[in-house]
């Protein structure tokens, strides 16, 4: 089974109170959970990385920009190069690398 095409389908686990048990989970897409998982992991290090070395505050505002748009239902591929062109400019060139594999993932 490829785990970019699991889904889970069929009725919501729990009480189905006042919903006639028709209730349904929705399509919640594992592959997708751990793409973004990825994404986050990486962002999260490279925050890390700048908080240390006291990189300017419009850096890691980038930074958060990307967690927020990765953490959107669509990215958008736009806005994600842009911000990661902001990044490679700082001479972040392989960081962004690596985040522009992972959100490659994502679109």
């Amino acid at each position: 089974m490829n785990e970019r095409n699991f889904e889970i389908r069929g009725p919501v686990i729990g009480s189905n109170v006042g919903t006639s048990g028709r209730a349904r989970t929705g399509d919640v897409h594992i592959g997708h959970i751990k793409d973004v998982s990825a994404v986050l992991r990486l962002l999260d290090e490279l925050r890390e990385d700048l908080n240390e070395a006291q990189a300017p505050t419009s850096t890691i505002e980038a930074v958060d920009d990307l967690r927020a748009e990765a953490r959107k239902p669509k990215p958008s591929r736009e806005v994600t190069e842009h911000l990661m062109d902001k990044l490679a400019d700082r001479g972040l060139g392989e960081q962004v690398r690596d985040l522009s594999k992972a959100f490659d993932a994502l679109f």
